[in-house]
């Protein structure tokens, strides 16, 4: 299910969103990453996540409360990505997908 991107956003998305914006509150963001850990630890979980990382932080500069969430969402992103860093050659298959693999990158 998609709420925040009205069925446009990848499968995880919402979950990932929930997750990132909860990381202020630690013990809030270790429950919700609890609760959606089926979502979140699987590819599409990190392609979700990875996506809401594209939206959190180019806006940083511009929104304050985007800003104070930048770095630990960073730390997010590196976390996310990790499994596809060891494997430069991953084949992603849908368009979203590697748009979302190039933004990242150059984040």
């Amino acid at each position: 299910m998609d709420w925040e991107g009205w069925d446009t956003a990848p499968s995880g998305y919402d979950a990932a969103n929930l997750y990132l914006h909860s990381l202020p509150v630690p013990d809030l963001a270790e429950r919700v990453r609890k609760e959606f850990s089926h979502i979140l630890d699987t590819s599409t979980g990190r392609v979700g996540e990875l996506t809401a990382c594209t939206e959190i932080l180019p806006a940083a500069p511009r929104v304050p409360f985007y800003a104070d969430l930048a770095d630990a969402v960073r730390g997010r992103r590196e976390t996310a990505a990790k499994p596809w860093r060891r494997r430069p050659n991953v084949c992603v298959s849908s368009r979203s997908a590697r748009s979302t693999w190039h933004s990242i990158r150059a984040l």
